[in-house]
């Protein structure tokens, strides 16, 4: 009866133990399982953020290289042929000249200075040549000149190196951005601020116009498109996006990027 009752527990300690020995492989199982498919998950995660930047990437270029073609044609075609009107103008004997004449000519005048900002702004050779803080000052400057807006234009902090692509999409942000304030903003002033505090390089754009309910997006106002491109923009170069508006508070667009720190050291080395 003893030897029974041994044998008995020994068989339920045994199978206790084959219980717990199984439980603990499908737990172990199921953790493997679940981190193979985390890992999966990410890896499609980050496959498709890499796919989604070269096609954005690759956008930017052909955006790049369409601007440069539309930038020499204007320079070299068109402002040739205006040019060429306002020589034929001038060239006209006084006496044989009608009284608009001279109307067209300023006229002519004006239109190739708008020629001009407009090859200089689109231009991405230009905007490396000139660097961010000047491209950015001639936009405002051309804003400006339409006579509907007041511009203000500070820099704080000691100027830091930026890398030229990266230099471009900030200043293709800040266009879209003022593009949208004359767009839809209603307003009469814009402020522009380049602050450097290494490694950081922050632009804000505020205006004074209508302003938006960003939080709930439903607005017909809000260009889509147009924050989705800065947007997309800021992530190509590991930048943040932020925007605050409210209605009838104006808006606030902000983008920060942090500097490569080895191309800082490498200034810093070189004394720039």
């Amino acid at each position: 009866m003893q030897e029974k009752i041994s044998e008995v527990v020994l068989i339920l300690i045994s199978s206790t133990l084959i219980i717990l020995i199984l439980s603990i492989l499908i737990i172990v199982a199921v953790v493997i399982s679940q981190r193979r498919k985390f890992r999966h998950r990410k890896q499609l995660i980050e496959l498709k953020a890499n796919y989604d930047r070269e096609v954005f990437h690759t956008q930017i270029e052909t955006y790049t290289l369409t601007l440069e073609t539309i930038s020499r044609e204007l320079h070299d075609n068109v402002g040739t042929l205006v040019s060429m009107a306002m020589v034929h103008l001038k060239s006209v004997p006084k006496s044989n000249t009608p009284d608009n004449t001279a109307e067209a000519t300023q006229l002519l005048d004006e239109v190739m200075d708008t020629l001009r900002d407009i090859s200089r702004s689109i231009n991405p050779e230009n905007i490396r040549r000139r660097g961010l803080a000047q491209a950015i000052q001639n936009e405002l400057d051309r804003l400006k000149r339409t006579k509907t807006f007041a511009t203000t234009f500070r820099t704080d902090g000691e100027e830091l190196p930026i890398d030229p692509q990266t230099q471009v999409i900030l200043f293709r942000i800040v266009q879209e951005s003022l593009n949208n304030v004359v767009k839809h903003s209603q307003g009469t002033q814009v402020d522009v601020a380049l602050e450097f505090q290494a490694p950081l390089v922050t632009i804000s754009i505020r205006d004074n116009g209508k302003g938006f309910d960003y939080a709930s997006r439903n607005s017909n106002d809000i260009n889509h498109s147009g924050l989705e491109n800065m947007k997309k923009r800021a992530a190509l170069i590991g930048a943040r996006f932020a925007i605050e508006s409210q209605p009838q508070t104006g808006t606030l667009v902000r983008v920060s990027t942090q500097l490569p720190r080895n191309q800082n050291e490498k200034y810093q080395k070189d004394g720039r």
